[in-house]
């Protein structure tokens, strides 16, 4: 994902701040023209950082886990639909039983090098 510009960081700030706002009183709040601000909240968009909800309000969401696609927000708080929810509960096994097998290395690891640890002092 690119940098985000100053402005894309003001209104991305400001939409935590006031979820649910919309281009006119973003940009009102900001002082910066309305076409400037439409154009950083299409940015956000496309980057998967802000998500237009009804009657054109913009919130700002987390960026979306990979795998899973981007949806836009239907009504406020309705973040994901239960099929969107499945998908997460499937990443999150997912990712538990990596985080499992790389816990399992590292611990193999460790004994490796305690018992090198403890041959090279008797020597």
């Amino acid at each position: 994902m690119a940098r985000l510009g100053d402005l894309e960081e003001r209104v991305l700030s400001y939409l935590r701040d006031h979820p649910g706002s919309g281009p006119r009183e973003i940009a009102d709040a900001l002082g910066e023209p309305l076409q400037r601000v439409r154009a950083a909240l299409q940015r956000l968009r496309d980057a998967g950082l802000a998500a237009r909800g009804e009657e054109g309000r913009y919130y700002a969401v987390a960026p979306a886990v990979r795998g899973l696609p981007r949806r836009e927000l239907r009504r406020p708080g309705g973040h994901f639909s239960p099929g969107d929810l499945e998908a997460v509960v499937a990443k999150l096994a997912e990712l538990e039983e990596r985080v499992g097998i790389l816990e399992a290395a590292v611990e193999r690891l460790l004994r490796r090098c305690g018992a090198r640890g403890d041959e090279s002092s008797a020597l």
